[in-house]
């Protein structure tokens, strides 16, 4: 049941996505509690967000001791690439998984930030929510499954294209083959969350209208480089279709 005061929104993960949604939750008169694995992320972030908890969501006892009246969950553990194998199918499968069952339990409102980099395309051809995904990719996989729990429990899955604005610019990339990339700015993305956690049960789509072209023809990486499947052309549209506008990437020039 709804407080009588400002809503408390719990933002596991204040990365570079993270932090954004939850500054943007509380221009929108949310209380947020954002959750960071360390005391000192917690020291940087306590200034905006005295209620900041430095903790790990991977643990049982996280969840045992949340506060009570908790409206809404958004689930922003960013799934880097730079992490261990065990540990980013740790975070996706058991972090998530965890965080499902404790919605599941609470019913309220709960948001999964997942990826574009699980479709399967990787020809340049458009996908949407119900395109083929990587069944062979360990990590793609990871998330899907948790995206699967996250359902099951009433969520919502946001999938974010990469990443850019504030700190990461936006830089054009000759290296590699030629090839569509999708992105979307912090900004935009923080606001789809916004309109994610009003949904239900459903996989939508974070992405700018249009990919951009990288890359040069007969490119190729170099050698050992391990690099996601970047080219496709991911669809927006159902996004669209619920009052999402890009506002931040229309002020970005194309390259």
């Amino acid at each position: 049941m709804a407080s009588f005061g400002r809503p408390t929104l719990l933002v596991v993960g204040a990365g570079f996505l993270g932090r954004e949604v939850a500054g943007e939750a509380r221009a929108g008169g949310w209380e947020v509690i954002p959750v960071v694995r360390s005391p000192e992320s917690a020291a940087l972030l306590r200034d905006d967000f005295p209620r900041v908890m430095a903790a790990d969501a991977l643990k049982t006892d996280f969840w045992n001791a949340l506060p009570a009246g908790l409206e809404g969950l958004v689930w922003a553990v960013a799934p880097s690439r730079l992490r261990s194998e065990e540990d980013f199918e740790a975070i996706q499968r058991m972090g998530a998984g965890a965080a499902a069952e404790w919605v599941g339990r609470k019913r309220i409102p709960f948001v999964y930030l997942s990826s574009t980099s699980v479709y399967a395309e990787d020809g340049g051809a458009w996908v949407d929510e119900g395109s083929p995904v990587a069944a062979e990719d360990p990590r793609s996989m990871a998330m899907v499954e948790a995206e699967r729990v996250c359902l099951r429990a009433g969520g919502t899955v946001l999938r974010c294209a990469g990443l850019y604005g504030k700190e990461r610019e936006l830089r054009p990339e000759t290296e590699g083959p030629e090839r569509w990339l999708n992105l979307i700015h912090v900004k935009d993305a923080a606001r789809a969350v916004g309109v994610a956690l009003r949904q239900k049960g459903t996989i939508l789509n974070a992405c700018e209208d249009e990919p951009r072209r990288r890359g040069r023809p007969g490119g190729s990486w170099p050698e050992g480089k391990r690099r996601a499947r970047r080219n496709k052309r991911v669809r927006n549209g159902k996004l669209r279709s619920l009052g999402w506008e890009m506002v931040a990437g229309n002020e970005v020039p194309r390259d």
